[in-house]
């Protein structure tokens, strides 16, 4: 009979390198685990840049709001 992951509750498969004690990266999810930490870093910069870009977005449309507002209370005041 053949012992299947499915059937050992909370058990991981080694590597073939880490079986051989082979010296290795530990890998995750087919990549190093450095290469991932990496990514997930870039993945977090990414969203926090989107996320200014997003509110430097509304503030300037806020500010154009405003630009336009001042411009109309100036042609008032002029021709008051």
């Amino acid at each position: 009979m053949e012992l299947l992951k499915s059937d050992v509750s909370g058990s991981s498969l080694a590597s073939a390198s880490a079986v051989k004690g082979e010296k290795s990266r530990q890998l995750v999810h087919g990549r190093p685990v450095g290469l991932t930490i990496t990514v997930e870093k870039i993945d977090r910069v990414l969203a926090d840049v989107q996320a200014q870009i997003a509110t430097l977005e509304l503030e300037r449309t806020n500010l154009g709001l405003v630009r336009g507002e001042l411009a109309r209370m100036e042609v008032k005041w002029r021709s008051a």
